[in-house]
C-alpha cells in the first residue's frame, strides 16, 4: 500500500510539473519571437527571404507609345543579359530567390545579395550625387530617411541599358526612372514590407506600385556563395538559348563584341 501511494504521489508531481512547463511555453509565445517592446522599428538588420506568396503586383498603366514590340525588345535584351551573366541590377535583384542581407551603419544601410548583383547602398543624406559627376549604374544612387517607423529610399541615376530592365507588373527601367521604396517592419519584426513605386513619364501613365513582404530568416543563417554563372559553359548556353528565336540567338552572339558590353535597346 505504501509503495502504491508513493508511486501515485510521483505521478501527481510529474503531471503538475508538466502543466507548469506547458504554461511557461504558452506564455512565452512562438520560439524566436521577441517581445513587442524589444523590437526596434528602425532596425531592419538581418536576413530576409521572399516566399512564393509574398508578392502583390498589379498591372502597370503604360503610356500609349509603349507597344508590345517595344516591350519584347526590352525582354529580349534582358534574356541576352542573362545569357552573358551580366549583373541583375534593379529591380530584379530584390527578387533573386535567395535571402537578402540588410546591414545598418552610421551613415548608410547596405543590402547584400547571394546572386550576380551589385550591392545597394542607402545613404542617409538629403541630396543625390551631382548628376554631372555621377556615372549611372544598374542600381542607381539611393538616399534614405525615416518617416516615423518607415524607411523611405529615393533612387535615381539608373543606367539606360545595364542590368535587367523589366519591371514587375509591366514596363521597364530607363535613365529617367525615379524609384521610391518604403521599408516597414510588420508582425512584431518578423515581416518586412517593401513597397516600390516607379515614376517615369516616358513609360507610365501614373506611378506604378507593388509590394513585397519578406520573412525574417530565424536562427543563425549561414550565407551561401552566389550561384555560379559561366557564359563560356557550352551546355549552359545551349540550355539558356533553347527558347531563343533565331533572330535572338543572332543578337546574343552579336552582343559578344566585348564581354560586358551593354545590349542596345531601341
Amino acid at each position: 500500500m505504501k509503495i502504491f501511494v508513493s508511486q501515485f504521489r510521483s505521478m501527481l508531481s510529474l503531471a503538475f510539473l508538466t502543466w507548469c512547463l506547458c504554461g511557461v511555453v504558452h506564455a512565452q509565445g512562438p520560439i524566436n519571437m521577441p517581445p513587442p517592446d524589444l523590437v526596434d522599428p528602425h532596425d531592419l538588420s538581418g536576413y530576409w527571404d521572399l516566399g512564393p506568396d509574398a508578392r502583390s503586383i498589379p498591372n502597370a498603366v503604360l503610356v500609349p507609345r509603349i507597344s508590345k514590340t517595344s516591350l519584347q525588345e526590352v525582354e529580349d535584351a534582358d534574356k541576352i543579359s542573362m545569357r552573358w551573366c551580366r549583373p541583375l541590377g534593379m529591380p530584379a535583384e530584390m527578387d533573386t530567390g535567395r535571402p537578402i542581407a540588410i546591414t545598418h551603419g552610421r551613415f548608410e544601410i547596405l543590402l547584400t545579395f547571394e546572386a550576380n548583383t551589385t550591392q545597394r547602398h542607402f545613404y542617409f543624406r538629403e541630396k543625390h550625387v551631382n548628376p554631372d559627376i555621377w556615372d549611372p549604374t544598374s542600381v542607381g544612387d539611393s538616399i534614405a530617411h525615416w518617416e516615423g517607423d518607415t524607411l523611405v529610399v529615393d533612387t535615381i541615376g539608373f543606367h539606360p541599358k545595364n542590368g535587367r530592365m523589366m519591371i514587375p507588373g509591366g514596363g521597364f527601367r530607363t535613365e529617367k526612372a525615379h524609384l521610391v521604396e518604403r521599408f516597414k517592419l510588420m508582425r512584431n519584426g518578423q515581416t518586412l514590407s517593401v513597397t516600390a513605386t516607379w515614376e517615369d513619364p516616358t513609360v507610365f501613365q501614373k506611378p506604378h506600385s507593388y509590394e513585397y513582404r519578406y520573412t525574417r530568416v530565424p536562427g543563425k543563417y549561414e550565407p551561401r556563395p552566389a550561384v555560379g554563372c559561366d557564359p563560356w559553359d557550352e551546355e549552359r548556353a545551349k540550355f539558356v538559348e533553347q527558347t531563343f528565336s533565331p533572330a535572338l540567338k543572332k543578337a546574343a552572339e552579336a552582343a559578344l563584341v566585348k564581354p560586358g558590353t551593354p545590349v542596345p535597346v531601341k
